[in-house]
């Protein structure tokens, strides 16, 4: 398409992806385009805000690592994790909302027993903990298996801490017979 100007590049854009063999991607950055097309136009974005809008892309760019992913905390901060977790996870009523396990969320934690100290030498004043796991009949949910990450008084988690060679403030827990 020649001359294209702000009326029909959004037609151009989503005509590029006519022969997109993946039905599902085609579909998605279809959507994506017209949904980001309509958005700069809605908020008129000028030259200017769109290239604050790169540099900040940038930026969390050049801080992500294999430790920290600043895209997803982008995400959440947007709600965009959060609605995608809850779309995707319906919860009956009266049950505990579906919720992202986070950046910090790290797979293979340690496991303690229950009423065991996970904090495993990390800075801050200890905290108890006490709960139990309910079924939506009100009964307790025995084997239930409880993952626990937490912040150290720093505000930083275990992984944060370059020179850390083990788990701090996280570990797995199963709940026993009596929830």
């Amino acid at each position: 398409m020649r001359n294209l100007n702000q009326n029909n590049i959004t037609q151009a854009v989503v005509a590029s992806f006519s022969n997109t063999p993946d039905a599902r991607l085609k579909e998605i950055m279809t959507s994506l385009v017209q949904h980001l097309h309509a958005f700069a136009h809605e908020v008129k974005l000028t030259e200017q805000d769109w290239f604050q809008g790169i540099d900040f892309l940038t930026r969390c760019g050049h801080i992500t690592d294999d430790k920290r992913q600043e895209f997803i905390l982008l995400s959440d901060v947007l709600g965009l994790s959060m609605l995608t977790v809850a779309m995707n996870n319906d919860k009956p009523e009266g049950c505990t909302e579906s919720t992202v396990f986070g950046p910090f969320h790290v797979e293979g934690a340690p496991r303690y027993e229950l009423g065991e100290d996970i904090a495993n030498g990390a800075n801050g004043t200890p905290c108890l903990v006490r709960g139990k796991v309910k079924g939506l009949d009100g009964e307790p949910v025995p084997g239930a298996v409880i993952d626990v990450w937490q912040s150290d008084d720093d505000g930083l988690y275990d992984v944060q801490h370059p020179d850390l060679d083990h788990a701090q403030s996280r570990g797995i827990v199963t709940a026993d017979a009596h929830g």
